[in-house]
């Protein structure tokens, strides 16, 4: 038995039925264009037209990129003069009375074929984007259960995933993006290594291998065999269900945070991820079965150089109804303060924050009858922007505000305060909503925490984020308790932060009023970062032997440091102060056995697992400006706020004591930098950049700021360390006879025999007779 597969990809095939023409003005691209490069043709733009979906109508222009303007209505635009040098082919999405008479099987055998050469030469391109456009159809259209039944194409099946493979297997990986140089350059005047003709095809190569590797997930039901080449995606994949199709682009370190994030998701939310929905449309063929998989794209990774909002790469890399695409940036190059328009302040990385957003999305699919009525509630009594917990979102005069963008965009609730806040620093959320409930007498950003604490947790527990930002999300077991089962949140117990009680309105069901306890010194507003000690979350009984308090730093510097140690400015090393005090706040740096300097956490302390370097493998800063998470020094201290010579990291402004940046150092198997940097007899007085101890111009915010070192302040002559007065040997001798008036201070040294028994009351004056042998007897 034969099945016709959808017109769908047939289309794709160039034929002589071609329905174009030759136009003087283009449509109006208002499904914007793709760049094919000079060796597009119209019927690959037709294509293109026809798989976009809303497209109509195609213009093909002329010139050395051949963009392919998409456009949802017929007709010209009369004030567009792209035509007018070499003039433009143009027609319909469809071409009536073309013969559908490309079975699947065929599709799928060319489309493995054309990715065998591609993995074997990166130059052989020819028709990537017909093979890509066709693979993705044929492994939608398999996964839907329209072609699964085909005899021919079951047949055709294991020969062509075992082509798939092999190619695969050989390191095809490493071809990424083609005969390009580079694929950080975005601008569409970047040029390719070698021939420019081959870029445009290049991309659509990427995205053909990708969806080869769909394809290998589908007929294996694992990555074995489509991440041969990859174990980092592989195991993204059979541990977490989620396809990276971002053509390798994501280092080491971003895959892992990735999978860390992944796994910090409780069970029930990942469910989510993957069950289909029956208030969802594009599910409905789904419904009744788990997704096999989510894909998480990187769509603007694919283009090389042509630009990143190609809405045909985006589609063709997609076969699962799950999907959501990620900033194609690596982990810590850019940041975001995600607490904008809040009391509040918190960098989050800008690739997890867009993982964590999207990923929220697919949240909404979770809501049970009674959250999705008070997730509208809720929003219809928002009337200012302060009443949500991203009020900074859509801020004039760029935009409307928070709360006309989620008026109007209630998709993005959920995305925006789970994804860009709640999954990156919870306690910082609920400082948001304590400081507007306890300053502002508005419990409306206390209703939507409680509403996403109850959506991530259970009955008797929910889940903390924390420190997200670092690329090692830390959770936090918090006690909650409902009012009624699957209810409001009652009760909040989080460890080493206090109780939270809350009462509800019993006529509206709204928040009333709620309450804190034992409070831990916190004033309105302020944020608790928990804790992991002792018990998952605080009993509601106090502990009857509490542990001892872990010693605090010695308050004094080091024996061999006692006159004190150097601090220097991040950027000039002549600038240099001697410290006395080692419970100063001030920035600081790291050192090697080799004197190389860092301001960065290293390598493998940061989910990087991949780096088969020393554990103190130093991070490469290009991009890595305002780096955040990976900054030596971050910390939440709510003692120490804002003080002098901080910095942001870690989403608090903070200094770390001598002793804090000593052990910060030595925990990574570093040290606090010892050695006075090198004078340049060629240039004296030139403080260069990356030289220890200041590590000058690499990043973190440091160059303004002074920093400590390790140095005796006695090594620079313009210092001078007062020696102490050395203690007599002779014990000094006490006086017998008390003087006539007690003395303005204290003895130094003890009376030689203690008083036995002290008087009930003091004497009304002193006695100036000499004193008896023996102490006078109480009666």
């Amino acid at each position: 038995m034969t099945v016709t597969t959808k017109k769908s990809i047939l289309l794709l095939i160039a034929t002589a039925h071609a329905c174009f023409t030759n136009v003087t003005r283009p449509c109006d691209p208002d499904r914007g264009y793709v760049d094919f490069g000079p060796s597009s043709t119209a019927e690959v733009c037709r294509a293109a037209c026809e798989f976009d979906g809303w497209c109509v109508e195609f213009t093909l222009v002329p010139g050395e990129y051949k963009r392919c303007y998409l456009c949802s209505t017929a007709g010209e635009d009369t004030t567009n003069a792209a035509c007018d040098v070499g003039g433009c082919v143009g027609g319909p999405a469809t071409c009536p009375g073309v013969p559908d008479d490309d079975p699947p099987d065929a599709l799928l055998t060319g489309a493995i074929a054309a990715v065998a050469a591609f993995c074997a030469d990166a130059t052989d391109t020819a028709g990537a984007f017909t093979h890509a456009l066709a693979l993705n159809a044929v492994v939608r259209e398999w996964l839907e259960g329209t072609i699964g039944i085909d005899a021919a194409f079951q047949a055709a099946v294991p020969p062509a995933a075992a082509t798939a493979a092999a190619a695969i297997s050989g390191g095809c990986a490493a071809t990424a993006c083609g005969a390009c140089v580079s694929r950080v350059d975005d601008d569409d005047d970047a040029l390719c290594e070698g021939d420019r003709n081959l870029w445009p095809s290049a991309d659509y190569a990427e995205a053909l291998l990708s969806n080869a590797r769909t394809f290998l997930l589908l007929a294996d039901g694992d990555a074995a065999r489509a991440f041969g080449d990859d174990p980092a995606r592989r195991g993204l994949f059979q541990n977490y269900s989620v396809f990276l199709a971002d053509g390798s682009f994501f280092d080491g370190p971003s895959v892992n945070a990735i999978a860390q994030f992944y796994s910090s998701i409780p069970s029930h939310l990942m469910a989510g991820v993957l069950a289909p929905s029956p208030t969802v449309p594009y599910d409905a063929p789904y419904l009744g079965r788990t997704t096999p998989f989510a894909t998480a794209t990187a769509s603007g990774a694919f283009s090389c150089p042509t630009p990143p909002d190609d809405l045909i790469i985006a589609r063709i890399l997609v076969a699962t109804p799950r999907s959501f695409n990620i900033y194609p940036a690596q982990l810590g190059e850019r940041s975001e303060n995600a607490f904008k328009g809040t009391s509040e302040f918190y960098l989050g990385d800008l690739m997890l924050t867009v993982l964590r957003h999207e990923t929220s999305h697919q949240f909404d699919r979770l809501l049970t009858t009674r959250e999705l009525g008070l997730k509208e509630n809720i929003r219809s009594r928002c009337t200012v922007d302060d009443n949500w917990l991203r009020a900074g979102v859509a801020a004039p005069p760029q935009g409307s505000g928070a709360n006309a963008f989620f008026q109007a965009n209630a998709i993005e609730i959920l995305a925006s305060q789970v994804g860009n806040q709640y999954l990156l620093s919870s306690s910082t959320q609920l400082g948001v909503a304590r400081e507007r409930a306890d300053v502002y007498a508005d419990l409306l950003p206390f209703e939507w925490y409680l509403f996403i604490v109850g959506l991530v947790g259970d009955e008797t527990s929910t889940t903390f984020f924390e420190r997200a930002s670092l690329g090692i999300v830390e959770t936090f077991d918090v006690g909650l308790d409902r009012t009624t089962t699957g209810g409001p949140v009652s009760q909040l117990r989080v460890p080493g932060c206090g109780t939270y009680d809350f009462s509800y309105d019993a006529a509206t069901g709204h928040l009333s009023s709620y309450t804190y306890a034992p409070g831990f010194g916190l004033g309105p507003g302020d944020a608790c970062v928990p804790n992991d000690a002792g018990t998952p979350f605080p009993t509601r009984e106090p502990t009857l032997d509490p542990t001892a308090s872990p010693s605090a730093p010695p308050a004094t510097f080091p024996a061999n440091r006692s006159c004190g140690v150097i601090v220097m400015k991040g950027n000039d090393q002549n600038t240099v102060e001697c410290e006395t005090t080692p419970t100063e706040g001030y920035a600081f740096t790291c050192c090697d056995d080799s004197n190389a300097c860092t301001r960065f956490h290293p390598v493998g302390t940061v989910g990087d697992e991949t780096d088969t370097g020393p554990p103190y493998a130093f991070r490469a800063v290009t991009g890595a400006n305002n780096m955040n998470g990976y900054c030596l020094g971050g910390k939440t201290d709510l003692e120490k706020p804002d003080p002098p010579n901080s910095f942001p990291v870690a989403g608090r402004w903070i200094a770390s004591t001598y002793w804090e940046a000593k052990l910060k150092c030595e925990e990574y198997g570093l040290r606090l930098c010892d050695q006075k940097p090198p004078q340049d007899p060629d240039n004296p007085g030139v403080t260069s950049a990356g030289v220890a101890p200041h590590c000058k111009s690499t990043k973190c915010n440091k160059d303004d700021k002074m920093i400590w070192t390790d140095i005796p302040c006695e090594e620079y002559g313009q210092f001078t360390c007062a020696p102490t007065v050395a203690p007599t040997e002779a014990q000094t001798t006490t006086t017998v006879a008390p003087t006539d008036a007690p003395t303005d201070a204290p003895t130094h040294a003890p009376t030689n025999t203690p008083t036995i028994q002290p008087k009930d009351a003091p004497t009304e004056t002193p006695t100036t007779a000499t004193p008896t042998e023996t102490p006078t007897t109480a009666t």
